[in-house]
């Protein structure tokens, strides 16, 4: 028997962005620390300040080489 999961309180809260229908959105990379790029070749997206954003494999190379620590407010 399977057990249900219930969402946390806090993640039923979240608004959810949904595309409009119709013409699909091409999306091009915000990389927050590249403000020059803008490859559609998305791969993965960051929350930064709040913010959802699109990168690019290209950036994310870039991103992902660097010794930074993530942290999750």
């Amino acid at each position: 028997m399977r057990k249900s999961r219930r969402l946390a309180p806090e993640t039923r809260e979240v608004e959810l962005e949904l595309p409009e229908l119709g013409r699909p959105r091409r999306e091009n990379c915000m990389n927050p620390w590249n403000g020059e790029c803008g490859n559609a070749d998305i791969v993965l997206y960051i929350i930064y300040e709040g913010k959802r954003l699109p990168i690019c494999q290209a950036c994310w190379e870039v991103i992902s080489s660097k010794d930074i620590e993530w942290k999750y407010d």
